[in-house]
């Protein structure tokens, strides 16, 4: 980002972006007409936000951009991928606001807040929140098909769940969705809401999540929908330790 600066049209104060290669020691790398002995020269993108998250109106009051901001820049340009987003450390983000931004199985860069170091070297008032991702990465997204709209409604339920400490969002999701892929009806899964004591930092957090499901050849019978739930609880509470808010 200290190279070649691109601004863009945004709802924010500032959104920056940059194509550019970045150079990695790998002694497997030989000298060719595209390459340097030892060293790495992968495509990146990376943009930055930084000031408020909305333009200035009187119906909004104004709010710094954050790390759910950027985040959901990242999911929007992966899309119809879905990243993994997990703890991770690096140099130039801060120590607990970092994360590592997965594909499968694949890293494929990081998103955080810039390190306070960083941040006061440049005496800058607010943290920016910024990205990197491998560009080879974002350029195989599969492009979108049309699908057909099911004729059948869709059935929302809610589940307010307590979480050990420890257990994360990512965690939560991917046991909900493996308890629910013979039947293959949950289309959507949204955290809304999350509850911690703010007297007590040792006490369970609540999670309240919602299922969006849906069968594509018939309506969804309640009995099949609660049968549905029953198993997505029961999988929780083996797997994970969580169980539902009484």
């Amino acid at each position: 980002l200290h190279r070649r600066r691109h601004s863009f049209p945004t709802r924010r104060s500032s959104d920056l972006f940059e194509l550019g290669r970045v150079f990695l020691k790998d002694e497997s790398v030989q000298d060719t007409d595209s390459s340097v002995k030892g060293f790495a020269q992968p495509m990146r993108v990376a943009g930055l936000a930084y000031g408020s998250a909305q333009s200035l109106q009187w119906g909004v009051s104004e709010t710094a951009v954050d790390f759910y901001d950027v985040k959901g820049d990242v999911e929007a340009l992966l899309a119809p991928y879905k990243p993994r987003f997990t703890v991770a450390e690096h140099p130039a983000l801060h120590p607990g606001r970092c994360a590592q931004v997965w594909i499968g199985e694949q890293a494929i860069g990081f998103v955080g807040e810039l390190h306070p170091k960083w941040r006061q070297s440049y005496d800058l008032p607010k943290a920016p929140v910024l990205f990197e991702l491998d560009l080879q990465a974002v350029l195989q997204r599969p492009i979108p098909s049309p699908q057909a709209v099911s004729k059948f409604p869709t059935v929302l339920r809610d589940l307010a769940l307590m979480v050990p400490n420890g257990v994360t969002h990512d965690d939560l999701v991917s046991s909900i969705q493996e308890a629910a892929k013979q039947e293959q009806w949950l289309k959507d899964i949204v955290l809304f809401d999350v509850y911690r004591s703010a007297t007590d930092p040792t006490q369970e957090p609540s999670f309240a999540m919602r299922l969006s499901l849906n069968k594509e050849d018939a309506t969804l019978l309640d009995t099949e929908v609660e049968a549905l739930i029953q198993t997505i609880v029961q999988h929780l509470a083996d797997k994970l330790k969580v169980r539902l808010r009484v």
